[in-house]
């Protein structure tokens, strides 16, 4: 789809899809990937296959490029209904600057409103099966496979090119594609950074799944055709952590949340990257707005979202598996929250959010204060925008662009 790529040709290639002839040297290849992942050694079926399957590629990066940027993603369906609007309005009520009235009454599809911004990210979910989940409860559409099952929701951009649509019952369709994939790390430590774009637009009935792929989806990024969203999610996959690592992250508990090392695959500003490493917020914002989530919102941001990510509902998981101290805020919550509180204070200077891009730094917590923070670049229309942790450390940073 005259994808434009981006190599990394430091990584040795090799196959974690080898296909072995019986089913005792496959079983061999399953165990042996759980040792990898874990720490251990490979059995020697596994060592033939490993060699044998890393002919084709000239690196682990051409390999998962090649097999996630042709993988065909399903087109997923949604009536605009008001309800999930106006249930993730009743959530984050409580939670916003200057909130409106209590009202508990279904908004009217005969006279909608349009989509709020931030609000797509809760239609639309991953209509897959149980079996479409892996340990960790998250879906298998965009993973790499073995042995990278851990993910973390990296950073994005959001662009709203035409009016939001309306709340009003009628069909959407967001279309969904794997721009990009980067692998960063040395071998064995590797990071997977897979950019997915997601385009929304109208789905009418009679239309076929042909159809509207060639109407809404562009081989150009920056045409947005006739998409009102267009998002793309950068997804980072890990491998899981060992023991030893989990233990030394217990250790740590209590101590200023890491931050995401692998950020520095992005190109960034050098006074950017200073920023990061000292995990340094900024200071003279123009205005800030504290929240504290908690796991009765992350609870309802997760049924909102059809999501059932263990990091964000189960403590036990997230820190004997993750090696977190306590449940993380979701990337899209992190982002709803950052546009909502944003958009409210923009709102009172008559302007609209247009686009976002942002990058997570450092992971928030349940139960501990995160602050949404923004001031104006000069004489650009743009603010910069960020989200400061429990500790004041730098959690999010972005960019949001502005229209009347």
């Amino acid at each position: 789809m005259g994808k434009e790529r981006q190599t990394n040709t430091s990584n040795a290639g090799y196959r974690f899809k080898a296909e072995l002839p019986f089913a005792g040297r496959t079983l061999c290849f399953m165990k042996s990937v759980r040792l990898l992942s874990r720490g251990g050694a490979p059995c020697s079926a596994f060592q033939t296959a490993f060699r044998s399957a890393s002919r084709g590629y000239a690196s682990l990066s051409d390999r998962l490029y090649h097999e996630l940027t042709t993988r065909s993603l399903p087109l997923t369906y949604d009536y605009l209904h008001p309800q999930p609007s106006h249930l993730l309005n009743l959530t984050l009520r409580d939670l916003l600057p200057s909130p409106p009235p209590v009202d508990t009454t279904l908004p009217s599809i005969r006279n909608p409103s349009p989509l709020p911004v931030g609000h797509h990210l809760i239609y639309f979910p991953p209509q897959v099966t149980l079996s479409q989940l892996l340990p960790d409860c998250t879906d298998t559409l965009h993973t790499p496979g073995e042995p990278f099952n851990r993910r973390l929701w990296a950073g994005g951009n959001l662009r709203l090119p035409a009016p939001s649509p309306s709340l009003d019952g009628s069909r959407a369709v967001c279309l969904e594609s794997i721009r990009n994939v980067v692998v960063k790390g040395r071998e064995g430590d590797e990071k997977v950074i897979v950019t997915i774009e997601r385009r929304v637009g109208n789905a009418p009935e009679q239309e076929s799944a042909e159809q509207t792929r060639k109407r809404i989806w562009t081989d150009n990024e920056a045409d947005a055709g006739e998409s009102s969203v267009i998002e793309n999610r950068d997804l980072i996959f890990m491998r899981l952590k060992t023991s030893t690592q989990i233990e030394a992250d217990k250790a740590q508990f209590g101590e200023p949340a890491r931050i995401v090392k692998c950020m520095c695959a992005y190109n960034i500003t050098s006074r950017e990257k200073e920023l990061k490493w000292k995990n340094t917020a900024p200071s003279d914002a123009t205005f800030r707005h504290a929240i504290m989530p908690t796991k009765a919102l992350l609870f309802r941001f997760s049924a909102l979202t059809f999501n059932a990510h263990s990091i964000h509902l189960d403590k036990g998981y997230t820190q004997n598996e993750e090696g977190y101290r306590n449940l993380l805020v979701h990337g899209p919550l992190t982002l709803t929250l950052l546009l909502s509180v944003v958009q409210h204070h923009l709102g009172q200077l008559n302007l609209h959010i247009h686009a976002i891009e942002y990058k997570n730094i450092a992971p928030l917590f349940v139960e501990e204060k995160l602050v949404i923070c923004g001031k104006p670049k000069n004489g650009t229309g743009a603010w910069d925008v960020w989200i400061e942790g429990a500790n004041g450390g730098l959690a999010v940073r972005g960019t949001v662009r502005t229209k009347l």
